[in-house]
């Protein structure tokens, strides 16, 4: 057999190639258009400030975190400025962010001295102050309203008259914002357990263990799924640490259940 022999494409292969080409490309595609269209119905009012949170998120994780403050604090100027973002769930989650960096730093920077870890812990519970009442005041105000009712809500502080939305369709633009909302209140539940799992941890090596239970139960009366404050809490009782079963691994709770 020579070498030609081995590189004639047959007929069905030749179609089979072309196929996956042809599905590949209609991929990239969509890709294109649909993420173009997510990006062009986002507010361009806070565009920036989901970048500057998106870049946080990117760079983030490790004790140093608190550096990155700057992208966060950039972040929730631009949202105090605008309509309707000022005490949003957006802030919440500022906060949240840096009181979680915060605690980070306290427990894992082995290099801090004693007063150093008290002083982090405490300004992360300070933090996570702030984002349990940004929650709360957005719950109070927005989780008991239909769809339709936040829609009419959002036009307080949503225009179409609004230069900022100028050759951009506002009605994608706004449903976004009413979609983004609604989710929101699925997630910002979770959001604030996650602020009182914090708050407990940090209670809890400030050798404030009645405190920390307080926190810990109240993260779980909220979202039962939520592991790390189960595993928190049975750790304070002096037990294991509590660990996920296969099935729950493979198959997590929905997160439309609390």
């Amino acid at each position: 057999m020579s070498l030609k022999d081995l590189t004639v494409i047959s007929p069905g292969t030749r179609k089979l190639l072309a196929i996956t080409i042809s599905v590949a490309l209609a991929a990239v595609i969509f890709a294109f258009f649909y993420y173009r269209g997510v990006n062009r119905s986002e507010d361009p009012r806070v565009a920036k400030a989901r970048e500057y949170m998106a870049e946080y998120d990117r760079l983030s994780g490790g004790t140093e975190s608190y550096a990155l403050f700057h992208l966060l604090d950039s972040a929730n100027l631009i949202y105090r400025r605008v309509p309707g973002y000022g005490s949003s769930y957006e802030t919440g989650v500022i906060y949240n962010n840096k009181g979680s960096s915060l605690l980070m730093k306290a427990l894992y920077d082995s290099s801090l001295t004693e007063s150093g870890k008290v002083a982090f812990l405490e300004l992360s519970v300070t933090y996570c102050d702030s984002a349990v009442m940004v929650y709360r005041n957005w719950l109070d105000e927005w989780e008991a309203f239909s769809e339709e009712e936040v829609a009419v809500k959002l036009t307080e502080g949503m225009s179409e008259n609004d230069p900022a939305f100028a050759g951009l369709n506002f009605k994608s633009v706004f449903r976004k914002r009413v979609k983004d909302m609604m989710l929101a209140r699925v997630e910002t539940p979770r959001r604030l357990s996650v602020s009182y799992t914090n708050k407990g941890t940090a209670y809890r090596h400030l050798m404030m263990p009645d405190s920390a239970l307080v926190f810990y139960e109240r993260a779980l009366s909220i979202w039962k799924h939520n592991r790390t404050a189960e595993s928190n809490l049975s750790v304070l009782l002096g037990g294991e640490p509590v660990k996920p079963g296969i099935i729950e691994s493979l198959f997590p709770p929905d997160r439309k259940k609390k």
